[in-house]
């Protein structure tokens, strides 16, 4: 009962997060491509970065806050976790279906890009609620102390 109650809690703030993420996203894609005039795809991969580390900030700091954590070089190996678990996602998802539905159905490539995010969002999850930020057995101990 109270494991499901935390994957609920989980999966919601997971959620929020990512919908952060969309938002930042979102206007950086637009940004570099209509004010900087970036081509939608170097636009898109700039994009894609940045909002991935917000993500994994809010991400680290509320989703996964409950898990023990060691910092330093910890912090460091779970940001670039998170950062090659978010990159397959949006490789799959965002670049992908990004430019199939711009170039071969004619997608506005703003929407075509919500698509992709659409793609991601369950792989990303689950990949890090199983392998980013997973407890390993040192971190379990630290737990119980």
């Amino acid at each position: 009962m109270i494991r499901s109650k935390l994957l609920s809690l989980r999966i919601v703030k997971f959620g929020a997060v990512g919908f952060s993420g969309l938002l930042v996203n979102m206007f950086l894609l637009w940004f570099f491509k209509e004010i900087i005039g970036l081509y939608y795809m170097i636009a898109s991969l700039i994009s894609i970065e940045l909002s991935v580390i917000n993500n994994f900030v809010w991400n680290d700091l509320w989703t996964w806050g409950d898990r023990a954590k060691s910092g330093g070089w910890g912090y460091f190996r779970r940001l670039l976790k998170y950062n090659l678990s978010a990159s397959v996602a949006a490789v799959i998802g965002n670049l992908i279906v990004l430019a199939a539905f711009k170039e071969y159905f004619g997608w506005n490539y703003l929407l075509a890009n919500l698509a992709g995010i659409g793609v991601g969002i369950i792989i990303n999850y689950v990949v890090n609620d199983r392998w980013t930020f997973r407890v390993t057995r040192g971190e379990a101990g630290a737990e119980n102390s």
